[in-house]
């Protein structure tokens, strides 16, 4: 016996282990689909300042580049302005050959390259290599600018800024002035700007890897916080709220979150309550019933007289016993999101006129006067069967609830969009605290005045479904002792009315 007590506690061990591990198994399958808020965040931040950050690094190493051309540009042309005055003012020869020539040898190392000068005769009178100096040499684009076709030609080759401008004494040309400067130096400084931009671009990639790893944090800290509060009210536990606090949008989520927990918890608790209501309701006609019942077994010398009595006690209670369970399956039907709304067009006034004539009697017995008033001709769409069940259970109640021979006034008016029922009473009233209450299941503001009249306290949760489903709204105006007046108002053409006329078009 005991080793198979021992085998049975090992197989629920094994079990529950299997059912941990079937439970990790689904949470670790959930977390992996899909990618989360945190990663997507970061790796979105990382990708933009990347692609920003390169197309920076481009942009500005060829910007810097031209700009530097440029100035190399500037910086030959103004030196070959300063050689060409000093040409003209030795007549493109070289008379004084110390200082000139020390001049443009100044000019061939500050541009790491070469000079020429030649004459009109497409003589070099001048080189600073020295490679052809008194050579004649003939190239397109000295002898444009030396015929005058052009006053300067300016190029880029293989290492070097090539330069050729017209030295000219007022319209004649007496010359032509080369420059041929390296760009090496442009080659280096290029090379170095991508080094400082790649430099740059690494310091400041490190920092948007940091900065989006923690703004994906900030950004999924307050739903992984609801996330994991959402779990624990998934398994039952809905007292814990999140506290407030975070970005502006996770307080939104919170305080939401907050108020679904709290209006749950309260639907919990009606719930409960109203379980504990039927429950109660249900079982008093019984009791009832089983006292009578017992009451005439224990008693030996019962005459038919008494049987009588008491079996008319039980069936009252059997009545009783049915009317509540009709009730809650007409509040059942009318909880149903799919509950079958027949939609017609009826004449509210004649519809009303019904609902009295069924009550006046009832009225009389206590000498009530009702009153009727309609200000037009009201036709809307609706359901009569379900609208004539709520109208007649607030007109009921303004007789039932009221005092002998009093009044109920009700009166039918409407506008362009809604109709209107106001049913008032000089009945007892409702209480201030009660107010907030009246239309929930079984609540009832005088419970012992309330059986007596036969009432299940669902006339009123029946009343308001049936106006909610047609789209409507009802309002209470009391004062305890000086009487109660309801106001309902439904739309004379909701939706479903539309919908319902456009498929009678369809079918004639």
């Amino acid at each position: 016996m005991k080793d198979e007590i021992k085998e049975e506690k090992k197989d629920e061990k094994l079990e529950r282990k299997k059912l941990k591990r079937r439970e990790r198994a689904e949470k670790r399958q959930h977390k992996h689909m899909g990618i989360s808020l945190r990663w997507f965040v970061t790796f979105l931040i990382i990708v933009l300042c990347a692609g920003i950050m390169l197309v920076y690094s481009l942009m500005s190493s060829r910007l810097y580049v031209q700009r530097y051309q440029e100035q190399l540009k500037k910086n030959v042309m103004a030196q070959a302005e300063y050689l060409k005055n000093n040409l003209l003012e030795n007549h493109m020869t070289l008379d004084d050959p110390q200082d000139l020539n020390l001049r443009i040898e100044g000019v061939a190392t500050t541009f790491y390259g070469r000079v020429l000068v030649i004459n009109r005769e497409y003589r070099v009178i001048k080189d600073t290599y020295g490679n052809h100096e008194n050579a004649q040499i003939v190239n397109p684009d000295i002898m444009a600018v030396m015929r005058g076709q052009a006053s300067e030609k300016i190029s880029k080759k293989d290492g070097y800024l090539e330069y050729i401008t017209a030295v000219k004494q007022e319209q004649d040309v007496q010359g032509v002035l080369v420059i041929q400067a390296s760009t090496d130096s442009l080659n280096v400084i290029e090379r170095r700007v991508e080094r400082r931009n790649w430099l740059s671009f690494a310091l400041i990639m490190a920092i948007c890897i940091g900065a989006a790893w923690a703004i994906g944090n900030a950004s999924s800290r307050g739903i992984k916080r609801i996330n994991q509060q959402m779990e624990i009210a998934g398994e039952g536990q809905l007292e814990t709220q999140i506290p407030v606090r975070g970005f502006k949008e996770f307080k939104q989520l919170t305080e939401r979150y907050n108020a679904t927990i709290s209006k749950l918890m309260v639907i919990d608790s009606t719930r409960q309550e109203f379980v504990s209501n039927v429950s109660h309701e249900l079982k008093t006609p019984i009791t009832s019933m089983k006292v009578l019942a017992d009451s005439l077994i224990q008693n030996e010398s019962a005459d038919l007289a008494m049987y009588k009595e008491f079996m008319t006690d039980i069936v009252d209670e059997i009545d009783r016993e049915s009317k509540i369970i009709t009730d809650l399956l007409t509040l059942v039907k009318m909880d149903k999101k799919s509950a079958a709304m027949n939609i017609e067009e009826i004449k509210i006034n004649d519809l009303l006129e019904v609902i009295l004539k069924r009550v006046t009697p009832i009225a009389k017995s206590r000498g009530i006067q009702i009153t009727y008033e309609s200000y037009r001709d009201v036709t809307a769409w609706v359901d009569e069967v379900k609208l004539s069940l709520a109208l007649t259970n607030i007109i009921e109640n303004a007789v039932k609830y009221n005092v002998d021979n009093g009044w109920v006034k009700v009166t039918l008016n409407a506008d362009h969009r809604n109709f209107y029922v106001k049913v008032a009473d000089s009945g007892v009233g409702i209480p201030d605290d009660c107010k907030e209450h009246v239309f929930e299941r079984f609540y009832r503001v005088d419970k012992a005045r309330s059986r007596d009249t036969g009432g299940t306290g669902l006339g009123l949760a029946i009343t308001k479904s049936v106006i909610q489903m047609h789209k409507g709204s009802i309002k209470l105006y009391s004062e305890s002792g000086e009487g109660t007046t309801f106001t309902i108002r439904i739309p004379m053409k909701s939706d479903a009315s539309v919908d319902t006329a456009r498929k009678e078009g369809d079918a004639e």
